[in-house]
């Protein structure tokens, strides 16, 4: 009996020797810890909307076990609903069987992601993101959210540097987000740098894909070293987990907008303004990547606690459990995106809150697109947005 990695050879099949299937084997024994309980249904946005069996992380599994057994050839159907999956992570935080079904899906995609089967938007993203270093495919970051700045003070050289990422430089519906937290460094005295058009993309949106991205973290490590950097801080969580978990250890310390700005709270570096009038009441939406993927749940909250013009009323889906925006099929399936974003809007809507705060430029933007197509009257801060507006600013200065 031959075996490989642990499984028995005639197991996997006939096509056992192609490089796709032989490189699934080392995952076949953690495929099969998979109950094919459920669990995951529930959890799963993209199963909520479609409602098939394929569009689950254990219908996902199985077509992976197919393959690995020679059952289920490669194909681009079976390709695009592995890449079809929002990569929330909420099946795993619901799986009673501790399946890694992260590690699962990434390691096939890292596989499959050498063939033909691979959606073709995904390959011409690459080709962009090479070419140009964003995610938007333009030529240069626009950095038009500096325009008309003269409070911002930006360094040459600084201890911190602010990574703005792809959407912060480049999109103008979230160029406030960035705006407003370049303006509170400022006034807080805290220097730091820009890497302005040597900034590039964190290299997030290859590492989704299952392609390398090792020019892009280079290149970004480089210029931080240019700099002596030695810290950064960053307001997409894509970004805040990909320089966590796929850039060299030691490099830099990397902290997220939101606990920089929650550590400034509490050390009494922000003041609040007087309240006036009622409180505005508002609800928070936890992005994946910085929730569920990298455990920040309780800075923007306290943040939001401690403003006394806010009243923050909770989702009843929220912190492990909250929904995701759907972002990040938006380049496979715009409708699929719109219908996960319009759920979680109706959530939002039913607390009665009148906006909805989060602590990402990707759902700021999904979000804010539902609400306008669904014809919602609900404002979506970024959390910079909302303390930049309420925040008490010394020597006089107050904001607009």
């Amino acid at each position: 009996m031959n075996r490989l990695n642990g499984v028995d050879s005639r197991m996997v099949g006939d096509n056992s020797q192609s490089t796709e299937n032989r490189d699934l084997v080392p995952y076949y024994e953690e495929m099969l810890r998979c109950t094919r309980c459920g669990y995951c249904l529930a959890a799963c946005p993209t199963y909520e909307i479609l409602r098939q069996e394929a569009a689950t992380a254990r219908g996902r599994i199985q077509l992976l076990r197919g393959i690995a057994e020679g059952s289920i050839p490669v194909s681009s159907s079976v390709a695009y609903a592995l890449w079809r999956c929002v990569d929330c992570g909420a099946c795993s935080a619901h799986c009673p069987g501790g399946v890694r079904i992260e590690e699962i899906l990434t390691g096939a995609k890292q596989r499959l992601a050498t063939t033909q089967a691979m959606p073709a938007p995904l390959r011409e993203l690459a080709v962009g993101l090479n070419n140009h270093h964003n995610v938007f495919d333009v030529e240069e970051r626009c950095h038009s959210w500096l325009e008309n700045m003269e409070d911002v003070s930006v360094s040459d050289h600084a201890p911190t540097a602010y990574f703005v990422g792809c959407a912060g430089n480049c999109d103008p519906m979230v160029q406030s987000a960035p705006h407003s937290f370049a303006r509170i460094l400022s006034i807080l005295d805290e220097p730091f740098v820009l890497l302005g058009g040597e900034e590039w993309c964190c290299g997030y949106p290859l590492l989704a894909a299952g392609l390398p991205a090792d020019d892009l973290i280079e290149h970004n490590v480089t210029v931080l070293e240019s700099r002596d950097v030695r810290r950064i801080i960053i307001s997409c969580p894509q970004g805040y987990y990909t320089w966590k978990t796929s850039y060299p250890s030691g490099v830099v310390d990397v902290l997220h907008s939101s606990d920089f700005l929650a550590e400034a709270v509490a050390s009494g570096r922000i003041r609040w303004q007087d309240p006036v009038g009622q409180p505005l009441v508002v609800t928070y939406h936890d992005p994946c990547y910085l929730g569920r993927k990298s455990g920040v749940f309780d800075s923007p909250r306290e943040i939001l606690r401690s403003i006394p013009g806010i009243e923050l009323r909770e989702m009843s889906n929220n912190s492990e459990s909250a929904m995701c925006c759907g972002g990040n099929v938006m380049l496979l399936d715009k409708s699929l995106t719109a219908a996960i974003a319009s759920r979680r809007v109706d959530e939002a809507k039913a607390t009665g809150a009148k906006g909805i705060v989060t602590s990402c430029p990707q759902c700021q933007r999904i979000l804010a697109r539902a609400a306008e197509y669904m014809g919602v009257d609900m404002r979506i801060w970024d959390i910079s947005e909302l303390v930049w507006k309420e925040m008490k600013c010394p020597h006089g200065r107050y904001n607009e």
